[in-house]
């Protein structure tokens, strides 16, 4: 086991931003390329939490809006690395609409990240192992597994 390795718990990360006027497009939702932007910050920040690492994002997969937010509502962001491996990590990143006029809150959308550990010199270092620890964090960490399979299929 890598020296300083954690459990999923202790990098969990919650953001939540209230959708502006300036946040939404012309239909008077969440803008996705902004509401992609938090999400992306919302990982770097679970991934640095987890590595005490300078991180850089290296791909998004499947990355799903289910619902748009709407101006006045909250985005609530929950990432959770599922997996590490040499560098990387992979990190699952949550979306909720929160009303908090009417204290409701409901899926809006997720997304994988992928991110690297860096040194000073901005070249990939090892990052800590994850160890999960519950019954749900170990199926993430397999599942984690094939799509690490599944992405490097093809390459030299």
């Amino acid at each position: 086991m890598f020296k300083n390795s954690k459990p999923p718990s202790a990098s969990r990360t919650e953001v939540s931003r209230i959708v502006r006027p300036l946040d939404a497009n012309t239909m008077g939702t969440g803008y996705g390329g902004y509401i992609m932007d938090w999400m992306d910050m919302t990982a770097s920040i679970c991934a640095r939490r987890h590595s005490n690492l300078r991180v850089n994002t290296v791909s998004v997969e499947n990355l799903r809006f289910d619902r748009p937010l709407i101006i006045g509502h909250v985005a609530k962001i929950i990432a959770s690395v599922t997996r590490t491996f040499n560098t990387s990590m992979e990190v699952m990143v949550s979306l909720f609409d929160e009303d908090t006029f009417q204290s409701t809150i409901v899926p809006a959308g997720s997304a994988v990240f992928i991110l690297v550990g860096m040194d000073q010199n901005c070249k990939p270092v090892r990052v800590p192992d994850l160890i999960p620890e519950t019954d749900a964090e170990k199926a993430l960490w397999k599942e984690a597994g094939k799509r690490r399979v599944r992405r490097n299929k093809g390459k030299h």
